[in-house]
């Protein structure tokens, strides 16, 4: 299972979970020492080079997820083998071991909101930007329930 934010480089994060001083380009590898998978939206991967793709990999340690958000066509094969162990897989709206959060950190619906998912789900915390509260306690109830 995996729970992760919706997309990493959110301006509104620097000062709250980025420090101010860390530079934009760090901002996947800061957030990837915290949580071990994140959503990247479609217009993003969409339009990734060979050479940041590289960099996404580098930036990342070993068990770290990119699910790659799709809503149109599927992502090219070279996107994904670049990816290598780092893919995740796919995130589709309406999928049923898809499930998206945007509301707060309350413990009890996210536990109830994770138990639902499927052993393979994810949680996408959604919004703009996305909650650390609920990114965070998502991520800890699903290490408590051994997922």
């Amino acid at each position: 299972m995996f729970i992760a934010a919706h997309g990493w480089d959110h301006a509104a994060w620097s000062g709250i979970f980025f420090p101010s001083d860390l530079p934009p380009e760090w901002r996947l590898a800061y957030y990837a020492n915290e949580f071990r998978a994140v959503v990247v939206p479609e217009a993003c991967w969409r339009n990734v080079d060979a050479v940041t793709l590289a960099q996404w990999v580098t930036d990342t340690r070993e068990g770290f997820h990119f699910l790659l958000a799709v809503e149109g066509e599927m992502p090219p094969t070279p996107l994904v083998q670049a990816l290598g162990r780092r893919f995740g897989g796919l995130v589709t709206v309406g999928d049923p071991a898809v499930a998206c959060w945007e509301g707060g950190a309350d413990v009890r619906v996210l536990r109830d909101v994770i138990m639902g998912l499927p052993a393979d789900g994810v949680l996408v915390v959604t919004g703009e930007p996305p909650s650390l509260p609920a990114l965070r306690t998502a991520q800890t109830i699903a290490q408590l329930l051994g997922l």
